[in-house]
Formats: C-alpha cells, structure tokens, sequence
C-alpha cells in the first residue's frame, strides 16, 4: 500500500473562517490566498467530481444523500460494501477535485466504520503521481476527528471504502462493511488573484465637482470568484460592496458550499460625493477580492476634484469700461460675463465680455460701458470656472453718466461706490484679501502646514483646531477682522436625518464660530470632538476688502470600538467569549446594528486578517463567541475588533487595541 504523504495530525494554526473585510493594496498590486469549503454537514451537501465513478467492482457503493437528508445511524456519506464471494475486489469513493487554478492543502472531517477482515476505510490525496492515504482504520471505529493539513498542495481529496486482499484467504463477505464520514472541510490554496479595472466618469481626464460616478469592474476565471469590491481615495474607502456567493455561517466562520463560490466576473457602479474631498489632486484605486482573500487592484489612477466657486471682485479699468478680476487656484477660470441692469428693475442686459487670462489661476473680464441715463445702476460679474463652479460679485454706481463711470472705473482702488446690496454673494468689491486655513489635532500647539493639513484624521474623543492667517496681496496681516469656521459633519449625520431621527446618526446641527485675527492677521479656532466633519473658513469682507473663502478641510475621526475576551487561556475544543461595544458619540447606531469585524493578527504577512462578522445592538454592544479546533502545542492569538467605514456612517474605520489569547493543544 501507499505511504503516507502529510501523515495524521492536528493543524497547527487558527482556522479562521472568511469575513467581508478588504485590505487595499498599493496600485496595481495582488496576492492570492486561501479558502475553507464545508461539504456534507451543517445543512449542505457534496460537490463531488463527476469525471470518477463512485464505484469499482462489485458490492460496494456510496450514498451522499445522508449528507442533508435522514441517516438511521450516522449522518452524512455512507460507504458500504455488502455481502459477496470471498476475494471479490470492491471501492466505494468520494473525490473531490479542486477547481481549476487552485489546489488542496488540508482537510478536516469526521468519520466511524464497521469494517470486515481487510477492508480498510482510507482518505488520501492524489495527483499525478497517484494516490497516497492520510489517515486509515481498520475493524470497528467509534466516530472520531480527523485533521490534516497536506506537505505539498494537491489537486484530490478522496475518501473510500476499500477490500485489499484478493483470492479465498481474502476479504471475508460473510458480514457486510459500511463507513460513514461528515462535516469535512476542505481548505483551498487559491493560487490565482483576481484582476479589477475602473472606469466611469471620474476617471475622465478634467476636473470634477459634485457627484460623480465610478464603476470597477473585476474577473477571477480561475479560483474561488469574486467576493467583494472596494474603491478607496487617498486609502479612505469611497465605496464597498460585496458580491452574493454561495457560502454559509458556520462555526463562527463564513465559509464556501461549494468548491468555487463566487462567480468569475462582476461589476458594480456607484457614485462619489466629491463634495467630501479637498479641492486638488487625489489618488483613486479600486480592488477586487476572491473569497480566500485574494486581492487584485487595478492601477492607481489621478483625480482632480474642485468644487470652490472662483474668487470674482471689480477691478480698476479705464473709464468708459468695467473690469473684474477672477481668481481660481484650481480648475481656473473658464468663461465670464459682465451684466448691467438699472435699479428700478429686475432684467439684466449681458454686455459684450472678453476674458484676458492672465497668471496662473488669475483672468480678468473686460466689458465696454453702453450709453447710460442718469440715475442708480447695479453691475454683475459671473464667472465660472473649469470644473464648472460659479461666483459673482455685484457692483453698485448712482448718479449722472459721468458719475456711473468714474464710480465704475475706480472699483478696485477704493474710490468706487458703497458695498453690494444685501443677499449678494461672497466676492463683492473690494482689495483682494488671501486666507490660509489648515487643520491641526488638539486646539493648541504649533501651527502645522497648510499644504499637509488639508486632510486630518484624529481618534474617536479627539479635539482638533483650525489655524490660519488673514493677509493682503502683500501679504500682509490683516488685524482685527472677523473670520468664520463652518463645520459640518458628514454621511447622514448630518445631510439626511428624517423627521423620527432614525437615520444613521443623530441630527448634529451645523457648528458656525466667528474668530478674530490678531495683529498679525492669525486666528485659531478650537473644533470639539464629534463625528467626521467638513470645514469651511470664510470672510466676508468690509472696509474695502473683498470676502474670499477658503476650499475646504476635512476632518475624519476614527470610530470607538472596544473588544474583551473570556478567557484568554484555554485550549483546544474549548471557546472563548467576545465582546465589546461601539460607541455612538453625537450619531445613533443604525438601525440593522453596526458592523464589526472580529479580526486576527498574521504573523507571517503581519496582516489583520477577519475571523468574524457581527452586528452590533442598538446601543452598539456586540457578542460573539469563537471555538479553537485545530491547535497543537501552544499558540499566541492576538485578536481586536474594528468598526468598519459604511454608508451613512460618520466616523472613519477605528480598532479596538488588541487582546492577546494563549491556546494550548
């Protein structure tokens, strides 16, 4: 007979079922992974490979019908061998064959015999070189676990009931044989990734504002298929969905029912709020994950997002004509008019506009005055810039024609008429005024950098600040003005509560503070903890200033997540209890509970790999308990719980601090 190729034995690692989680990879990175595969048990049946018959010779057969339905002695296949000539050669078989682009590398399985002199019960592997047994019995044998993971991958798994001796002093017929076995699972190397590839509107070159839409599309033709799509920007996610597959909760795991789950092709589409994001650049990636957490990415891919009106104010011109200066540090400035209308009325007359562009993000708009009556005039500047956002500045001149126009040719130097009407926009004349903003953790300390703090994410409880300075075109500070700092939060906290408040979150009004700058034009302003929060910095202008805006900051904070477990040592067989609870802070908890992952630390990729899936209660605790199986000799299992980002959510991805456990075999 055959020797033995991974001999009997306990697996020596944690089996940890699949969860929902996706770890992003750097652009156009992949790596493969593995897989568990539950067959005849909890409910399921057997994939068995259809190319093999299930019996040789005579008198022997199988039943996989006891894996789901009734058995009178012991669930699961049956493997019988009945009454015949002493000598007569007879199998009974279950093969079960990879699919195509992975390999078997461990099984575990329950199984008992009643076995006659020289029929063997035997489970083995094969591949090209034949078949080789991992585990035999022989005569009677109680129900009893089997585990065993394989020294190379393989592409069978096989049980069978066999008589191995032939002639009259052979296999003795007289009492018939049977074998049963249940509750195998069957860990898969996946050796495939899968490949993802973007596309949508986003990723057309230009700048972008608003919502816009995304789609990733991705394909696994060989392996376990497509479990789960993601697509983040700057590492936060945008967006992630999961793709249905034929898979089941057990024993604390997600696992396969069938040997390739998933299917081999997918595609989602979704839309992004660039609203969320900083005016500029931003780094795009989608992945796309196979069910034993295979990662594909497709490249990365550069976005340029700006959703900031343009700065427009009335400049100085010669007299006989109006100016306006627009000014656009991003997309830049597009197109203009200038507008007249008398203030008797409500109609406005465009006049014949040429935009002379001038630096970077600068343009001015020029427009001939037309013959005026005397009396009150008001004048419009709009502008749009390349994304598409608009701003206007209004101008108001009273008089004679003459006055008209000497009041409109000195609109930028002070000599012009009295500020906008009220209900204009920001961007009334005045001297052009710059406003520097950036975010900085706590609400003390050093200044930090605008050109890094754009973007700042802070723990769960964490105060934060906002610093910046007000100064002239020369740069000066400008002292004793007020500045105002809007912030509010994002995801349904604050942008679609219903009238119960039973959307995520809770309804957090909007947090508007006035701060005044110092004489050196600086100004500070503390942010409370709270939830994730969009920032905006603005003045308003006066006393000859133009108001100008800043693009907006983002701030993310990390959710609250706390994880215990009981007891941390035990041993194999036994389980432990886990708990813990998300804290809501200003939100509410949704309404199906938050999802939390309960994950493990690898110590081979030094990755956080998912164990399990739970929700929370409506007050956000959670309960789950996990039974450690497979463990020989001592391990070291380092677990922690992390509420993951989701639709509606206001916090970004946050993780408990670890809990370590100690198993022993």
């Amino acid at each position: 007979m055959a020797g033995t190729r991974g001999g009997i034995g306990r697996i020596a690692a944690m089996a940890i079922g699949l969860g929902v989680v996706l770890v992003l990879a750097l652009a156009g990175e992949a790596w493969a992974g593995t897989y568990n595969v539950a067959q005849c048990g909890w409910g399921v049946g057997v994939e068995l490979d259809p190319s093999v018959p299930r019996t040789e010779g005579d008198a022997a057969y199988l039943r996989p019908g006891f894996c789901t339905g009734p058995s009178a002695e012991y669930p699961g296949l049956a493997f019988d061998m009945g009454l015949a000539y002493n000598g007569t050669q007879g199998i009974a078989r279950a093969r079960w064959a990879a699919p195509p682009g992975t390999s078997f590398v461990g099984a575990d399985f329950n199984w008992a015999g009643k076995l006659a002199v020289a029929v063997l019960q035997i489970a083995g592997i094969a591949d090209d070189r034949g078949f080789e047994s991992i585990a035999l019995e022989v005569g009677t044998s109680a129900p009893r676990h089997v585990a065993s993971t394989f020294s190379t991958p393989v592409p069978i798994f096989e049980a069978r009931i066999q008589c191995i001796l032939l002639g009259p002093e052979g296999c003795v017929r007289s009492v018939p044989s049977s074998m049963w076995m249940n509750n195998l699972i069957l860990t898969v190397d996946d050796l495939v990734p899968p490949k993802a590839q973007m596309g949508g509107a986003l990723l057309e070159p230009g700048w972008h504002r608003g919502t816009v839409p995304v789609e990733i599309g991705a394909e696994d033709p060989a392996g376990a298929g497509l479990y789960r799509a993601e697509v983040s920007v700057d590492g936060a996610p945008v967006f992630a969905g999961s793709i249905a597959c034929s898979v089941a909760w057990i024993e604390g795991a997600v696992r396969a029912t069938r040997l390739r789950p998933c299917p081999p092709t997918a595609s989602q589409a979704f839309d992004v709020d660039t609203r969320t994001l900083a005016d500029g650049a931003h780094t795009l990636r989608g992945c796309a994950v196979d069910f034993g957490n295979g990662q594909g990415c497709a490249a990365a891919a550069q976005i340029q997002v700006d959703n900031s009106p343009p700065g427009v104010e009335f400049a100085a011109a010669p007299e006989g004509s109006v100016a306006a200066t627009v000014t656009d540090p991003f997309s830049g400035p597009a197109a203009g008019t200038i507008s007249v209308r008398r203030g008797d009325s409500e109609v406005w007359t465009d006049l014949p506009t040429v935009l002379e562009r001038g630096a970077a993000g600068a343009a001015t708009l020029r427009a001939q005055l037309p013959d005026l009556a005397p009396g009150a005039y008001y004048f419009r500047a709009s502008a749009t810039d390349g994304a598409g956002n608009g701003g206007s500045a209004q101008l108001r001149a009273a008089g004679g024609p003459a006055d008209v126009r000497h009041q409109v040719a000195g609109a930028g130097d002070g000599s012009g008429s009295g500020p906008a009407p009220r209900g204009g926009r920001a961007g009334a004349r005045g001297r052009a005024a710059h406003l520097v903003a950036y975010l900085a953790a706590g609400s003390g300390g050093g200044r930090g950098d605008r050109a890094s703090r754009s973007r700042l994410t802070v723990d769960f409880g964490t105060a934060a600040g906002v610093r910046g300075r007000l100064t002239d075109s020369h740069g000066r500070g400008i002292a004793g003005r007020p500045v105002f700092v809007v912030a509010r939060a994002t995801g349904a906290v604050a942008d679609a509560p219903d009238a119960a408040g039973s959307a995520t979150g809770a309804a957090v009004e909007t947090e508007r503070r006035r701060v005044v700058t110092d004489p050196h034009g600086r100004f500070e302003s503390s942010l409370p903890p709270g939830t994730s929060r969009r920032v905006t910095v603005s003045f308003h202008g006066g006393s000859g200033l133009a108001p100008v805006r800043h693009r907006p900051l983002a701030l993310r904070v990390r959710a609250a997540v706390s994880l215990t477990a009981e007891p941390l040592r035990l041993r194999t067989g036994e389980s432990v209890a886990l708990s813990g609870r998300v804290r809501p802070g200003p939100a509410r908890i949704p309404a199906r509970g938050k999802l939390v992952t309960i994950q493990y630390l690898e110590r081979e990729s030094g990755r956080w790999r998912p164990a399990l899936v739970v929700r929370t209660g409506a007050r956000g605790r959670f309960k789950a308990r996990y039974r450690f199986r497979y463990i020989t000799g001592a391990a070291r299992i380092r677990l922690r719980a992390t509420a993951l980002p989701e639709a509606g959510w206001p916090y970004a991805a946050g993780s408990s601090p670890p809990v370590t456990l100690e198993v022993h075999g």
